[in-house]
C-alpha cells in the first residue's frame, strides 16, 4: 500500500473524534515503517547523475535488512504494543498498533518486491499473487480497490469535524493517490 493509505485507514480504524491525541501516534506509527523507502526515494531524485555511484556504495541489501525488513517486522511491532499497554503508555500503543496494522496490511498486497514481515523469528517473505502497483500481479483491480478503501476511511475521517487544514490535505491525497493508483493500476491517460 501506499504510505497515505496506511495513515489514513488506521487513522479511520484506530482514531476517535473523542481522542484526538491518538491522532499523531498513529500517523507516526504509520508512516515510520515506510521512511528508509521514502529516504531512498528521495535520494534517487536529489542525486539523480550520481544515484548509481552511490546506490552501490549503500550496499542495497544491507540497507533492506538493517531498515526496511525490521521496520515491517510484525512480532516486533506486536511486542512493542504489548509492552506499551501493559505499562499503559496509550500514545505509544497507538503509535505501535499502527505499525502493526501497517504491517499487515502490507502483506497481502506485495507480490515481487516483499518484506520479511516476521523477523527476528524467520526469514520468510511471504510472496502474494496480487499486487498494488505491479500490473502482472493485478494491480489493475487491487489499486482502484485501494483507493475505495481510502475515500471510504476518508468519508469517516471527514465525520470527525477534522481542522480544515486536515481537511484540505485530504483532499488531496484522495485526488492525488487516486490518479497514481489508477496510474499504477493500468489505466493510463
Amino acid at each position: 500500500m501506499i504510505t497515505t493509505t496506511h495513515i489514513i485507514l488506521n487513522t479511520a480504524l484506530l482514531g476517535s473524534k473523542k481522542h484526538p491525541e491518538r491522532n499523531w501516534p498513529l500517523i507516526l506509527g504509520s508512516i515510520v515503517p515506510d521512511t528508509p523507502m521514502i529516504f531512498y526515494f528521495f535520494m534517487m531524485v536529489f542525486f539523480k547523475g550520481r544515484w548509481e555511484t552511490m546506490r552501490h556504495s549503500l550496499n542495497e541489501y544491507h540497507f533492506r535488512l538493517l531498515w526496511v525488513d525490521w521496520l515491517h517486522s510484525i512480532p516486533l511491532a506486536v511486542a512493542g504494543l504489548l509492552i506499551c499497554a501493559l505499562l499503559k503508555h496509550g500514545p505509544a500503543a497507538y503509535f505501535f498498533a499502527a505499525m502493526a496494522l501497517h504491517d499487515l496490511e502490507d502483506l497481502p498486497l506485495h507480490a515481487a518486491i516483499v518484506h520479511r514481515h516476521f523477523l527476528p523469528f524467520s526469514n520468510y517473505a511471504f510472496h502474494s499473487p496480487i499486487s498494488y502497483w505491479e500490473p502482472q500481479y493485478h494491480a489493475n483491480i487491487v489499486a482502484p480497490l485501494e483507493w475505495l478503501s481510502v475515500i471510504i476511511c476518508s468519508y469517516f475521517l471527514w465525520k470527525r469535524n477534522l481542522h480544515p487544514f486536515a481537511q484540505i490535505a485530504l483532499l488531496i491525497v484522495i485526488i492525488f493517490q487516486g490518479a497514481l493508483l489508477l496510474y499504477l493500476g493500468g489505466i493510463h491517460w
